[in-house]
């Protein structure tokens, strides 16, 4: 389901980033794992983000989501804005040349 434009954020109140509603999940042996389970977020401009919790809590699996460098198996629902745009409505072709010079990631 595509939301309506009334549903997206508001990249006038500085909203960069916005994560509504996301899970990802990662097939194994005999079933699946929900990594991820309805995080959402803003994140505006100028502000800085540090995620943290346990390990094995989910965390790079969430990260990797928001980058679309999942692995091809993994299912992944929700949005996630990037300055207004889809980021799971994006070929992989336009989703790749925002990585690195629009946002990126550092590993651990």
């Amino acid at each position: 389901m595509t939301p309506s434009k009334a549903d997206q954020p508001n990249t006038k109140d500085g909203v960069v980033l916005s994560v509504r509603n996301l899970h990802a999940s990662i097939p194994v042996r005999g079933g699946e794992v929900h990594a991820v389970n309805g995080v959402s977020f803003d994140l505006r401009k100028g502000e800085t983000l540090g995620i943290l919790g346990e390990s094995g809590s989910g965390k790079s699996v969430m990260l990797r989501s928001i980058m679309g460098i999942l692995p091809e198996y993994a299912r992944q629902e929700g949005e996630i804005y990037f300055q207004g745009q889809n980021l799971l409505d994006m070929s992989r072709r336009t989703a790749k040349d925002i990585r690195g010079p629009l946002i990126s990631m550092i590993f651990q």
